[in-house]
């Protein structure tokens, strides 16, 4: 709803987004005008349409010009969309911010800004690349790198990225989901969005060209509605059984060493897979006699939503902890618990065994349905009702919001309670019912499980491979 704007709301705006807040307030006092707020920090922009295809760009921060100048630009603005059936350019808005004395010409005999050499999106995207490293998590830039390269963005690579639309990589975009890679499509959407906002932002702009391309409007087209159709994929609880016999398998000697540990950990912890794999060999302790694993915030799901600083704390015992001083003594030069055997790619860096290497170990083990995530499902199920543990307390391994409400604000913004010896009594009476599960599992003979293995894995490849062949005959 659009309201007037006045100097007061400007200064508000500066202050909320200092605090972390964000919306959006539409000037009724100059149509199109639109003030954003955001962590990073507030911002003019303009919003209109043509045709109904929406137009959105960025005129500039609130310690550029204020209110009396955003109201003139976005006024300039509107006359161009309804006089010319056009969008206001960058070159458009540079031209004005110069003519208004609030950035420089260019000196004389020098190239304008918006005449270097712009980055190509190969380019852009190397650069992107490069921030994703320094600010996040390893498993994150593994997946930017791998997204952001797909065989189906190559015709693009070489072009001036500030020259590509949203609705040129809609259309990439709509083409991965015509194939049947309906997931896919929308996660390539999920990466290409913050590219293009990185991009956009003042330190990039004169590289990128992008001053005001909205492209968090792009997003992949509708599911089939096939799609959504119960399947029971994210409801499977494996039974504790099947749990025990997977502990079974790893431990039998027919899983390479570091996938064996790692299922160990991660069965016996329930906790997420990128969390078990990035496991550094900094982050165990030893306590009072006891392990403690310390995940970091970083390497937990529910501290980046919540913006929370604390570790996550785990007390281990018994043959988890063993395995980890077995892996934390063994005379490796790796700061990982989990090191890769080898790179997933020629040329790249050897970091931490692959969060899908879990995934596709369980998969290949015959008479074995879960997947790794199902297992925190098992605890959660299996926790309350064979173990009469209360949801809550289960909350406190699981690391959802360490058992309490997000809304807990004396809790969330003053406690440093880490809850060892609860966790340690709710890790110690689950391993026990894995434990009684496993000690019940007869494998038969292992070269029979082997084969059985070998027999599922290629099973799966053929699959794969027949998909694959399908998609490219679809497109």
């Amino acid at each position: 709803m659009a309201k007037r704007l006045s100097e007061a709301s400007v200064r508000k705006a500066a202050a909320d987004a200092a605090a972390g807040k964000t919306y959006d307030v539409s000037d009724a006092a100059a149509p199109g005008l639109v003030l954003r707020v955001a962590p990073r920090g507030a911002c003019w922009a303009f919003r209109s349409s043509i045709a109904g295809t929406a137009i959105r760009i960025r005129l500039g921060g609130l310690d550029l010009f204020g209110l009396t100048v955003a109201r003139d630009l976005a006024g300039a603005a509107m006359l161009i969309v309804r006089e010319e059936h056009a969008a206001p350019t960058e070159t458009w808005l540079s031209d004005q911010l110069v003519s208004r004395k609030i950035i420089a010409p260019a000196p004389e005999g020098q190239a304008a800004w918006r005449d270097l050499p712009r980055w190509t999106y190969a380019e852009a995207r190397t650069a992107y690349l490069e921030e994703v490293k320094r600010t996040r998590r390893d498993a994150t830039w593994r997946d930017r790198k791998s997204m952001l390269a797909l065989k189906e963005l190559k015709p693009i690579e070489g072009r001036p990225v500030g020259t590509i639309t949203r609705q040129k990589l809609a259309s990439i975009v709509a083409g991965i989901h015509r194939s049947g890679r309906e997931r896919h499509a929308e996660h390539l959407a999920e990466c290409l969005r913050p590219m293009w906002s990185w991009l956009a932002k003042d330190a990039q702009q004169i590289r990128s060209g992008i001053l005001g391309v909205e492209m968090s409007l792009l997003r992949a087209p509708e599911r089939s509605s096939n799609e959504g159709e119960e399947t029971g994929h994210g409801t499977y609880v494996p039974p504790v059984a099947e749990l025990g016999r997977l502990l079974a398998i790893a431990k039998s000697g027919v899983l390479e060493g570091v996938i064996r540990d790692a299922i160990i950990l991660l069965v016996h912890t329930a906790q997420r897979r990128r969390t078990v794999v990035a496991a550094r060999r900094t982050d165990f302790s030893e306590e009072d006699g006891a392990l403690v694993w310390k995940i970091p915030p970083a390497h937990r799901k529910t501290a980046r939503r919540l913006g929370s600083k604390k570790s996550h704390d785990l007390p281990l015992t018994g043959e988890v902890a063993d395995m980890v001083r077995r892996r934390l003594n063994a005379n490796v030069e790796s700061t990982w618990l989990f090191p890769q055997v080898r790179p997933r790619r020629k040329g790249d860096e050897v970091s931490h065994l692959n969060a899908d290497s879990l995934s596709h170990a369980l998969a290949y083990l015959p008479v074995i349905t879960a997947s790794p995530h199902d297992v925190r499902r098992a605890l959660t199920t299996h926790g309350q009702d064979v173990l009469g543990i209360d949801a809550d307390e289960l909350k406190l391994v699981l690391d959802h919001s360490e058992g309490h409400a997000s809304d807990d604000v004396t809790d969330g913004a003053y406690s440093k309670a880490r809850r060892l010896k609860r966790k340690q009594a709710i890790l110690t009476a689950w391993s026990g019912l894995l434990d009684g599960a496993t000690a019940a599992t007869d494998l038969g003979d292992l070269d029979a499980l082997r084969g059985a293995m070998r027999a599922v894995r290629l099973e799966k490849e053929a699959a794969t491979a027949a998909q694959k062949e399908g998609r490219v005959k679809v497109a």
